[in-house]
């Protein structure tokens, strides 16, 4: 479990590192803050709908090897950020990550049955998001002061290091099988799911939260720097408080699901599966 807390550890640092050194790769690159904020805008465009098509696709492969191949993509997607001379470079490596980020958070949750006993599914799943919050409060406060020490290339430098590192834990530790032969469903078939109401509000209810949280993420730095004039030295110490937060939230969500106060089925005559 630990390798799966570490992968979508480095997919949140990926992802929010862009956060804290959006100032640095304005200047590196030339451009204005807002037109490095749009690569978190354009990542979410492409992430969410290759999300639910990755996850389908996938469940069509061995399960290991499409993990391996999907984190080769993302090592060069990361690769590419590092040394991208021009902002449209940089824009296409980002969609690259991507492309293929969700797939790997839906791949890595197929590793319940082989991780974990049932009952403790929902703690194995809080466990795997909170990498990303994690990444929240370690990882963007780290690239953001290496930017400022080595400047914003090494951040990315440092990130496709630590996924090399992460690839040969995977190869170690994962299981090359999966525990039980993976059921076949049509591609169509399989979204179905957003038939049923209560998938329906669970993706509204994460739209929206992702939605208010994120455009205010986005430019934390900026507004912590210009807005609230919090000194340059302490920007990192306010990307951890707001990671803790996160992180906590996910840790508790898990805990009041296997308490039983999760979604409750709707009534009589809500669709299901």
């Amino acid at each position: 479990m630990v390798t799966l807390v570490a992968a979508s550890f480095m997919l949140g640092m990926s992802e929010f590192v862009v956060v804290g050194i959006l100032p640095d790769i304005a200047r590196g690159l030339r451009v204005s803050e807002v037109t490095v904020g749009n690569l978190v805008a354009v990542f979410a465009f492409l992430y969410a709908p290759c999300t639910p098509l990755g996850a389908a696709l996938s469940a069509r492969f061995p399960r290991f090897g499409t993990h391996m191949a999907l984190m080769a993509v993302f090592l060069a997607g990361n690769l590419l950020c590092a040394f991208a001379p021009t902002y449209p470079v940089l824009l296409v490596a980002r969609l690259l990550i991507a492309a293929v980020s969700g797939t790997l958070v839906a791949v890595a949750m197929t590793y319940a049955d082989d991780v974990t006993v049932p009952r403790f599914r929902t703690k194995f799943i809080a466990w795997v998001f909170s990498g990303f919050s994690i990444a929240s409060v370690a990882g963007v406060p780290v690239g953001t002061w290496i930017a400022d020490a080595l400047g914003w290339r090494w951040s990315f430098h440092l990130i496709w290091v630590l996924v090399v590192a992460l690839m040969g834990a995977m190869w170690v530790f994962l299981p090359h099988r999966a525990s039980a032969p993976p059921q076949r469903i049509g591609f169509l078939r399989q979204f179905r799911l957003f038939f049923d109401r209560r998938i329906q509000l669970g993706v509204a209810a994460v739209v929206c939260g992702a939605a208010a949280s994120y455009v205010f993420y986005t430019y934390l730095t900026p507004i912590m720097r210009d807005e609230v004039h919090v000194p340059e030295r302490f920007l990192s110490l306010g990307l951890v408080v707001y990671g803790l937060a996160c992180l906590w939230s996910n840790l508790h969500g898990g805990k009041l699901a296997d308490r039983g106060r999760g979604v409750e089925p709707l009534a009589r005559g809500a669709r299901s599966i």
